[in-house]
C-alpha cells in the first residue's frame, strides 16, 4: 500500500508535465509576413525590423536587391527580442481568434500562422490572373496559407484575395481558388495529379523498371511525364501509359502488378522534377526490344542500368 501511495502521486506529476509538454508543442508557430511599399529598400526593411540584411535576403532567395516590387511579400526572420515580443502579441491574437471561431474551423496541431503586416493596405492585383489560371484546390490537413503561397509560387495575400477571407484559418476539406499563373506546366501537373493516377504511375514504373536501380525507375517516371508535357503525346496518365504499343507492362499485364513503396518513391520524386533524362522521351532495352530500328537515327541522351533513353 505504501508503494501504491507514492506511485499515484508521481503518476499525477508525469502526467501533469506530459500535459504540459504537449500544449508547447502543439502552439502553433508565427511568421511575419511584410508587404513591400512603394519606396521600399530591403536595407530600409531589416533594420526597421531589427534583422540581419543578408539572412533576409537568404530567408527570401533574394539574390538581387533591384528585383523587389511593390506587392511582394517578404518573411522576417524572427531572430531578436522586438521580433519576439511580436511574436507573442501575434500568437495572442491568434488564440483569440481561434476561440471566437472554435466552432466554424478545424485547428490543427503545430498550425504555421502568418502575420500579414501591410501599412499600405493595397490589395493585390487578382483581376490580371486569367480564369483558366486559377484551380480548385481542397485543403488536406496541416495545409496553411504560408505553405500553399510557397508551393505555388504566389502570396498570402493574392489567396486571401482570390478567395475573401479576411484571416488565414482554413478548415481541412474547405474548397479555395489558387492561382497556377507562376508556375511551370511540371508543377501545374504535380500539384492536379490525382491518387489515382500516382497509382498509375508506380504501376508502370513497377512493371517497367522493378529490377532496375533506383535513378533508373525515377527516369521511366520522367518519360511518362516528359509525355504527358509533350504535344507530341496525350495529355492524361492513362492515355500515355495505355496508348497502344508504347509500353511492355502493359501488353504482357504486369501493369496489373502492386507496386512496392520504392515504385511510389519514384513516382514522387519525378513528379516533383527530377528528371535524370534530362528530357527523355522514350527508353528501350536493347537486349529485349523488337523494335530497335525505330530509335535509330534518335539522339541517344543517357544510359541508366538496362535502359537507353532517346529523345
Amino acid at each position: 500500500m505504501k508503494n501504491k501511495n507514492i506511485f499515484i502521486p508521481n503518476l499525477m506529476i508525469f502526467l501533469i508535465i506530459l500535459l504540459f509538454s504537449t500544449a508547447a508543442y502543439s502552439a502553433p508557430s508565427l511568421s511575419l509576413i511584410y508587404v513591400i511599399q512603394q519606396g521600399d529598400t530591403l536595407s530600409e526593411i531589416a533594420a526597421e525590423y531589427e534583422v540581419d540584411l543578408n539572412q533576409l535576403k537568404t530567408e527570401n532567395n533574394i539574390s538581387n536587391e533591384a528585383s523587389i516590387r511593390m506587392g511582394d511579400e517578404l518573411v522576417i526572420p524572427q531572430n531578436n527580442k522586438e521580433n519576439r515580443e511580436t511574436e507573442k502579441k501575434g500568437k495572442k491574437k491568434l488564440f483569440t481568434e481561434y476561440k471566437a471561431q472554435k466552432n466554424k474551423l478545424t485547428f490543427a496541431i503545430n498550425t504555421h500562422y502568418a502575420a500579414r503586416i501591410n501599412p499600405g493596405q493595397q490589395a493585390p492585383d487578382i483581376d490580371k490572373i486569367p480564369e483558366d489560371k486559377i484551380i480548385d484546390y481542397y485543403v488536406g490537413p496541416g495545409d496553411t496559407l504560408y505553405d500553399l503561397a510557397r508551393d505555388f509560387s504566389t502570396s498570402i495575400g493574392t489567396i486571401l484575395a482570390l478567395n475573401d477571407k479576411e484571416n488565414s484559418f482554413l478548415r481541412t476539406g474547405e474548397k479555395i481558388r489558387l492561382p497556377i499563373h507562376n508556375l511551370t506546366s511540371h508543377q501545374i501537373l504535380n500539384q492536379r495529379v490525382s491518387k489515382q493516377e500516382l497509382d498509375l504511375l508506380a504501376r508502370a514504373i513497377y512493371g517497367e523498371s522493378r529490377g532496375e536501380p533506383y535513378v533508373g525507375q525515377v527516369a521511366v517516371a520522367a518519360v511518362i511525364i516528359n509525355r504527358v508535357l509533350s504535344r507530341q503525346f496525350p495529355d492524361t496518365f492513362a492515355q500515355v501509359i495505355y496508348q497502344s504499343g508504347q509500353f511492355s507492362a502493359v501488353s504482357d499485364g504486369q501493369i496489373n502488378l502492386t507496386p512496392n513503396q520504392t515504385a511510389y518513391r519514384a513516382a514522387r520524386e519525378a513528379l516533383n522534377g527530377s528528371d535524370p533524362t534530362n528530357g527523355a522521351l522514350y527508353f528501350y532495352n536493347p537486349r529485349t526490344a523488337t523494335r530497335v530500328s525505330f530509335f535509330r537515327g534518335r539522339r541517344v541522351i543517357t544510359e541508366i542500368g538496362d535502359h537507353v533513353f532517346v529523345e
